[in-house]
């Protein structure tokens, strides 16, 4: 063989070494995982992500949780959330953040006819579900109360924000939904290839699968703990199920759950798990709380508003209603 002839060989096998090692970097970068567990606004918060800033997109996203909760949380005396409701009658001034989440609650509560509501506070309340000291209020105490329930009462003046005296506000019905979009944001700014979000049973998933063009993602049996009723098949985006399983009690053999109907004050009965599907997280956390207070109902006002999203009800004798648009395997209704 001829020098020339050696030289040329020698130089592609340095080539394809070469290529070959690229591949394997960037396998390995897009395949380089960071992932964190924790509690976080009384939730538990999973985060998995998939990529070559994997680690910086994680610790972004992960302080980004830990200033919004700060700001949002309820239960946290010094957020500006309690600093609304220890001012209630008074403007107080909030965050962009904070104003951003309690502009979107207004909206779905708008849309929803009131179905969901960020000023359920009161009822949650007279119930025992903030303090689990359950009881069933007097019918007095619960109308009452229904006064100072109103979504239409938030006022807000640039960024101001304020509610009537006896108002409180409580976004727990939209705050994980809203977490999710907002860490998408960041994962997008690292151009993460993908990852799973679980924040208190909601989950988000970014990208695309390792394997396969849909992600899996399970729902849970609202009667068997460790068990799924199903498996949605779904492209990037979020899946919220609001269920009756999750903070309950009862009396008289009969359950009482903390998802309570702004419209008569009352624990929500005639469905007990409902699960939406959609590319916004904040969409899908308010609507399952609206669509599980609804009950069947909800199905009219899917057709009508919202057959654009995922949709699956699993009503108390466990039967199950699930949107036609909706890749769905059910797995057990025992």
């Amino acid at each position: 063989m001829s020098n020339k002839g050696s030289y040329i060989i020698k130089t592609l096998i340095i080539l394809t070494l070469l290529i070959f090692s690229i591949f394997l970097v960037r396998s390995y970068e897009r395949n380089r995982e960071a992932s964190q567990i924790g509690i976080l606004m009384d939730t538990f918060v999973d985060i998995r992500v998939w990529g070559k800033d994997s680690d910086k997109a994680l610790k972004e996203s992960w302080k980004l949780l830990e200033d919004l909760s700060n700001k949002i949380d309820r239960f946290n005396p010094n957020s500006e959330i309690s600093k609304i409701n220890k001012n209630a009658g008074d403007y107080v001034e909030v965050s962009s953040d904070t104003l951003n989440i309690i502009k979107k609650a207004k909206y779905f509560a708008q849309i929803t006819n009131g179905y969901f509501d960020p000023t359920i506070a009161p009822l949650m309340k007279i119930w025992g579900f903030y303090d689990k000291n359950y009881r069933i209020p007097y019918k007095k105490e619960i109308e009452d109360k229904l006064k100072y329930v109103d979504y239409r009462k938030i006022y807000i003046e640039g960024n101001k924000v304020m509610i009537e005296k006896g108002m409180e506000l409580d976004l727990g019905g939209i705050a994980k939904g809203y977490l999710i979009d907002r860490i998408f944001e960041v994962l997008r700014k690292y151009s993460i290839d993908r990852a799973v979000l679980n924040l208190g049973g909601q989950v988000g998933v970014y990208g695309s699968p390792q394997k396969g063009a849909l992600w899996e993602v399970s729902i849970r049996h609202p009667r068997k703990d460790q068990d799924f009723i199903g498996r949605v098949f779904i492209k990037e985006g979020s899946v919220s199920t609001s269920g009756d399983y999750e903070r309950f009690f009862i009396k008289d053999n009969k359950r009482y759950c903390h998802i309570i109907n702004p419209k008569d004050g009352y624990p929500s009965n005639s469905v007990i798990s409902v699960s939406v599907i959609s590319k916004s997280g904040t969409e899908a956390d308010a609507l399952s709380t609206a669509f599980f207070i609804l009950g069947k109902d909800a199905i009219s006002l899917w057709k009508e508003k919202f057959s654009y999203l995922g949709l699956v009800i699993v009503f108390p004798n466990l039967n199950l209603w699930y949107s036609p648009n909706l890749e769905f395997e059910v797995e057990s209704k025992k």
